[in-house]
C-alpha cells in the first residue's frame, strides 16, 4: 500500500519486439486511453466539481468518449502519434528512445474519483514545469484501488532538444516537483522522497558492516529464502524483493541493494548460501608448480659465530668495545653480514646453474625467452589457485567469524570446565552458545572449522613459497638474457645512434672526454645513397661541447648536400635528421670506416631490391 503520492518513469524505445517508434507510441497511447481503465466520464458539471482553477486546463483537455484524457501542445489527440513523429522527422531524431511513459499514483485514502479533476490539474502543471517544450498525452485510470494517471511524453521537443535524464533526474528534479504540486492540490506528498534528501549520519562503510552482519545472522537462522526474509524483518529491516534485494533499516535515508555489500550478498549468492550452508566445507588446494633443476654448482660458507662477550678472546673483546664506542653494534652487524652472505650464496647457485634452469623451463627450443614465458604462465596458475582459496575463505567468512569468536573464550572455558575456575563461568556459557550456533546454523563443529582454516592457510603459504622461488629464478634468467643481448653485436642501429651526437655531447659534459671521428652510414633498403657524419669538438658560449657535420652522397659517391649542428639548435638538427631519414629510407643503419665500403653497401641495396621485386607477388585471399 502506497504512502503518499508515488511515481515511476520508463523509456519507450524503437525496435522493441521489432516495432517502429511510431507503433510503440501508438500502442502506449492506446493502452493509457483504454476505456475499460478510464471508466470515469466527464460530467456536464465537472468544472464546478473540480473548481475554477481547471478552466485554463480544459482548453487542452480533449475527450475520447467522455473519459479523462488530456494532451499538451497537440492539436488533435486522435492524431497524437502522427504529430509526435512529425516533430521527430523534422529534426531527424526518430530512433533510440522515442517516448517516456510515466505514472503518478495517489494514496489509497485519497483515491476517490472526485479527485480525478485535481489530479488532471496536477499532471498538467507537472508536464509544463518538467517538459515545457515536449508534446504529451495523459489519462486518468480509475479501475484500481489507487487513482492514478498515465502520461506519454515525446522525447524530442519542439526546439529539437531531446530529453536527457541523468541518475539524479528522479531524486533531484522530478520527485521534488511532484511533492510540491501534491501539497498544492491537497494530496499527501511522498514522505520517503523527503527522507532521501536528508543525509545519512552513519557512513556507508559502517552501515554496510551492520547489514552484512544482519544478512549473515538471518542466513544462519533460516532454512529457506522465505524464512530468511522473515528473519531480516524481525531485526527491524525493511526488505523489498524484485530483480534486486533492497534493505533499509532505521535511520537510513534510502534503501541499499544487497549486491552493493559484496559479491556474496547478491540475490543469487544468498539463495545459494542458504541451500548449501549445511554441506561439507569445500577445500581448495594449491598444486606443485616448481620444476626441479640439477644444481651442478654449490656454494658453501661458514657463518661467523655470534659469541657472547664472556666467550670472546681478548682481541675480539677489544674489537667489540671499539665498535661500541663508535656507536655500532657488533652483534647486530655480524648477524646482518651472515644474512647477506646467505643471500649471496643462493644467488650464486642460481646464476651458476642458469643453463640448467633454462633447460628445465624451456624443454622445447631451450631459449631463455621460452623459459621466462613458462615461468609467467606458472605464476598466473598459482595466482588463480590462491584466488580460489581466498574466495572460498571469503564465502565461509560467517562460519569463520563464529569460530574466531569461540577462540576468544576457549581458554577460559577450558579453565572453568576442567580446572574449576568458577570466575570464568560467563566465558564458558558464551563458548558453548557459539558452538551451539555453529551446530544449529551450519551443522559444523569447532574442530572441523579449525582444521579447514589451518589447511587453507597452509595452502596459501605453500603458494607464496612457490611464487617466491619462481620469481627468483625469473630474475636470474632475465638478467642472464639481458647480459647476453648486451654483449652480442647489434645487427643495425637507428640513424640518431649511428650519427652519435647525443652520446658524444653526454661524454663531453659528464666526463670531459671529447670525440673526433668520421663514419659513413648506409642502411638496409636505402639505395639512393649514404651519408658521412663527422663529430668534432666545438666551443659555444665559452663552453666546450661537440658538433656534428652531415654530408649527403648519392649512390655514385657524389656529394649532394650537407648541414651542421653548429648552425642550428639541437632540436632543429634532430628534425633535419628525421627528414633525411624519411627521404632516404635510413632506418636500419650500418656504420663503415671508408666511403668506398658505404658506397658498395648502398649499391648492393639496389641490387637486393631489384632481385626481391623479381619474385612473383603472393595474391591476397579473396
Amino acid at each position: 500500500m502506497a504512502n503518499g503520492i508515488v511515481a515511476k518513469i520508463w523509456n519507450i524505445k524503437e525496435g522493441s519486439l521489432g516495432r517502429s517508434g511510431g507503433m510503440q507510441i501508438t500502442d502506449s497511447i492506446a493502452y493509457i486511453t483504454n476505456e475499460e481503465k478510464c471508466d470515469e466520464r466527464l460530467a456536464d458539471g465537472s468544472l464546478a466539481q473540480i473548481g475554477r482553477e481547471l478552466t485554463y486546463v480544459t482548453n487542452d483537455v480533449k475527450t475520447l468518449k467522455g473519459v479523462y484524457i488530456g494532451c499538451k501542445t497537440i492539436s488533435d489527440i486522435r492524431n497524437a502519434t502522427e504529430e509526435m513523429m512529425q516533430v521527430k522527422m523534422f529534426y531527424g531524431k526518430t530512433g533510440g528512445r522515442v517516448a517516456l511513459h510515466g505514472i503518478l499514483s495517489l494514496d489509497e485514502n485519497e483515491s476517490d474519483k472526485k479527485n480525478a479533476g485535481k489530479l488532471m490539474m496536477l499532471i498538467s502543471d507537472l508536464l509544463d514545469e518538467i517538459f515545457p517544450e515536449h508534446q504529451a498525452v495523459y489519462a486518468i485510470h480509475t479501475n484500481t484501488e489507487n487513482l492514478h494517471v498515465h502520461f506519454i511524453v515525446n522525447t524530442v521537443g519542439l526546439s529539437g532538444r531531446k530529453i536527457h535524464m541523468d541518475k539524479n533526474f528522479m531524486s533531484g528534479v522530478f520527485e521534488p516537483a511532484v511533492n510540491r504540486l501534491a501539497e498544492t492540490y491537497g494530496f499527501s506528498p511522498n514522505e520517503e522522497w523527503k527522507r532521501q534528501k536528508e543525509k545519512d549520519l552513519t557512513p556507508f562503510a559502517k552501515r554496510a558492516v551492520r547489514l552484512r552482519q544482519a544478512i549473515d545472522e538471518a542466513i544462519e537462522r533460516s532454512e529457506d529464502f522465505e524464512g530468511f526474509l522473515l528473519e531480516l524483518k524481525s531485526q527491524g529491516i525493511r526488505v523489498n524483493t524484485g530483480k534486486y534485494l533492497s534493505l533499509k533499516e532505521e535511520g537510513m535515508a534510502k534503501a541499499v541493494r544487497s549486491n552493493r555489500l559484496g559479491s556474496f550478498y547478491c540475490f543469487d549468492k544468498i539463495r545459494t548460501r542458504i541451500l548449501k550452508k549445511r554441506e561439507e566445507l569445500i577445500r581448495e588446494s594449491v598444486s606443485e608448480h616448481r620444476i626441479d633443476t640439477y644444481c651442478s654448482a654449490k656454494a658453501y660458507f661458514v657463518a661467523d659465530p655470534l659469541k657472547r662477550y664472556r666467550d670472546m678472546t681478548q682481541s675480539e673483546k677489544e674489537a667489540a668495545v671499539k665498535m661500541l664506542r663508535e656507536g655500532r653494534n657488533p652483534w647486530q652487524e655480524r648477524r646482518r653480514t651472515n644474512w647477506q652472505i646467505d643471500r649471496l650464496k643462493d644467488e650464486f647457485q642460481r646464476t651458476s646453474n642458469v643453463y640448467e634452469m633454462i633447460k628445465a623451463f624451456a624443454p622445447g627450443d631451450g631459449s631463455s625467452q621460452q623459459a621466462l614465458d613458462t615461468i609467467i604462465a606458472l605464476q598466473k596458475d598459482l595466482s588463480k589457485e590462491k584466488k580460489q582459496v581466498r574466495c572460498r575463505l571469503k564465502e565461509y567468512q560467517p562460519i569463520i567469524k563464529l569460530y574466531e569468536q569461540a577462540r576468544e573464550y576457549e581458554t577460559k572455558a577450558y579453565l572453568y570446565e576442567f580446572a574449576g575456575r568458577t570466575e570464568y563461568e560467563s566465558d564458558y556459557e558464551a563458548y558453548k552458545q557459539i558452538c551451539q550456533r555453529l551446530r544449529d546454523g551450519y551443522s559444523k563443529s569447532i574442530e572441523e572449522v579449525a582444521e579447514y582454516l589451518q589447511d587453507a592457510k597452509d595452502q596459501l603459504l605453500y603458494a607464496a613459497r612457490q611464487q617466491k622461488e619462481l620469481s627468483d629464478i625469473y630474475r636470474t634468467i632475465k638478467r642472464f638474457k639481458e647480459e647476453e643481448l648486451m654483449h652480442s653485436p647489434a645487427l643495425y642501429t637507428s640513424l640518431f645512434d649511428a650519427v652519435g651526437l647525443s652520446k658524444a655531447r653526454n661524454q663531453a659534459q659528464l666526463y670531459n672526454v671529447f670525440e673526433s671521428s668520421i663514419r659513413y652510414i648506409a642502411a638496409d633498403g636505402a639505395d639512393s645513397g649514404f651519408i658521412r657524419a663527422v663529430i668534432l669538438p666545438e666551443e659555444i658560449g665559452g663552453k666546450k661541447t661537440q658538433r656534428a657535420d652531415i654530408t649527403v652522397f648519392d649512390a655514385g659517391g657524389n656529394e649532394v648536400s650537407g648541414f651542421s649542428s653548429r648552425d642550428m639548435s639541437v632540436k632543429e638538427f634532430n628534425r633535419k635528421l628525421s627528414e633525411l631519414k624519411a627521404s632516404m629510407g635510413l632506418y636500419r643503419c650500418h656504420s663503415f670506416e671508408t666511403k668506398e665500403e658505404a658506397a658498395a653497401y648502398a649499391g648492393n641495396q639496389k641490387e637486393s631490391k631489384r632481385s626481391w621485386n623479381s619474385y612473383p607477388k603472393r595474391q591476397k585471399n579473396r
